[in-house]
């Protein structure tokens, strides 16, 4: 059976930045959750207030980007059948690998609080047990190569349109699929996908920007469905010309005996 592999690239998942460190905000949220500064995710619905300080400020703080791409993986049926895995690499090149048998919490609070324990200790919940764990340093292109794939798939706004995903999963040759979904809710990847191997098929799924959690979920179904009704339908046969009705013989005379 195939192996996929769907990583959520250059998301927008980190630590406090040292240069809005010590603003306002960022104090008094550390403040009322009793944290350190430095050990909290940024996080745009608290600390919007210092992101002028910050560069690409327009797409950065998104942990409940990662969050919903993770749970939508992991209550997947391929999750289930432990035939997908699912990573997450950041903006900073630190790469989250989860264990298929990760129960993530669904509560948004709560998923923030793991993540940023696994920050401080690299592995959750134990090296013994581990669920998760963070690897600093791996470029994207290095992760793939990791994984050994076959083919790779990014799905990407400037890539080739396509109308029915499902029949492209099904052209993919290989037992091994790398799938990758830009972990950002503005602009383009940061990351060279020319340096990614095997040379990505890149698709996109129509005109508009669509979210996240939308085009991983479409990813998903398109699997599914290209798994469960075989191969794609050919073209319709055309239709038969009608014969026009023969003329009746006439009768034939009989012989004078």
């Amino acid at each position: 059976m195939r192996q996929y592999f769907f990583i959520l690239a250059d998301a927008e998942l980190e630590l406090i930045p040292p240069e809005i460190v010590n603003e306002r905000c960022v104090l008094n949220n550390a403040r009322a959750r009793g944290k350190a500064p430095e050990k909290i995710l940024l996080d745009a619905s608290h600390h919007h207030p210092a992101f002028g300080k910050l560069k690409d400020s327009d797409r950065r703080g998104r942990p409940d980007i990662t969050h919903f791409f993770l749970m939508l993986c992991l209550d997947s049926d391929l999750s289930f059948e432990k035939r997908l895995r699912a990573f997450v690499h950041t903006r900073n090149n630190d790469v989250i690998a989860v264990n298929p048998e990760t129960r993530l919490p669904p509560n948004y609070p709560r998923f923030v609080g793991l993540i940023e324990t696994l920050y401080e200790k690299q592995v959750v919940p134990s090296a013994e047990n581990a669920l998760l764990e963070l690897r600093q340093g791996v470029t994207l292109d290095t992760l793939v190569s990791a994984l050994k794939p076959d083919a790779v798939v990014v799905m990407d706004g400037n890539g080739e349109k396509v109308d029915a995903l499902p029949d492209r999963v099904r052209e993919i040759e290989g037992e091994r699929v790398a799938v990758i979904i830009g972990g950002f809710s503005k602009g383009n990847f940061r990351t060279d996908l020319g340096k990614i191997k095997p040379a990505p098929k890149r698709y996109s799924l129509g005109d508009r920007m669509m979210k996240v959690w939308t085009v991983t979920a479409k990813v998903l179904c398109s699997v599914d469905m290209s798994e469960k009704y075989g191969a794609a339908p050919g073209p319709a046969p055309k239709p038969k010309k009608a014969r026009a009705p023969s003329k009746p013989r006439p009768a034939r005379k009989k012989k004078a005996e």
